[in-house]
């Protein structure tokens, strides 16, 4: 995949995983949305989504990335429910919403 601008890439990866961007509607005291019902699962979003802003400049790394989240989402889902892989979500398109613009223009 070498010889691809890193926009084509991120967002042939993106695709690929197919992370949806998400509507957020803040609500909370605390900046997390009102809809957030498994704070446990937000966090764990949050902190994968650090950790993907982390790797914004390692392509490989990032696309990985990427796929281990969309097979967390799949796993949180059929473990413990729709609200729960919803709220990893959440937190993972948040966080890099609110620490990367450039990085979520590209992937959302």
């Amino acid at each position: 995949m070498r010889g691809r601008g890193t926009k084509g890439l991120l967002t042939a990866a993106v695709a690929a995983v197919m992370l949806a961007a998400m509507a957020v509607s803040c609500g909370g005291s605390d900046g997390v949305s009102r809809h957030v019902r498994d704070r446990k699962a937000y966090a764990l979003g949050q902190e994968h989504g650090e950790r993907a802003v982390g790797l914004r400049d390692n392509e490989a790394a990032l696309q990985d990335a990427l796929l281990d989240v969309r097979a967390r989402i799949t796993n949180i889902h059929d473990r413990l429910g729709a609200q729960a892989s919803a709220d990893y979500e959440r937190g993972f398109t948040d966080y890099i919403k609110a620490h990367d613009d450039s990085l979520a223009r590209v992937l959302f």
